[in-house]
């Protein structure tokens, strides 16, 4: 770990492991790599779309569970049951 050329190698080691990382140096010399803080935003709607039965219960565990608010979650089901009943 020591030998890591940079903390964000250090951060990934951390994360992902010393031997992936050693890969993932080798394959992907030069190559930039980022990731959005909100990469996992389709994934948690997805989710919320398919478990939130509309209770008030519900949308406090999704809303801790997803790092997203409760406001948010019940905008998105509302917008979710109006687009359901204009078709």
């Amino acid at each position: 770990m020591d030998n890591l050329p940079n903390e964000d190698m250090k951060i990934v080691a951390n994360v992902i492991g010393l031997e992936a990382t050693i890969k993932i140096m080798c394959e992907l010399q030069g190559v930039n790599i980022s990731v959005p803080q909100n990469a996992t935003l389709p994934a948690k709607i997805a989710y919320i779309q398919d478990v939130y039965d509309g209770s008030k219960q519900s949308r406090v565990k999704l809303s801790k569970l997803c790092g997203l608010s409760e406001n948010y979650i019940f905008r998105m089901y509302r917008k979710k049951i109006n687009d359901t009943t204009k078709r």
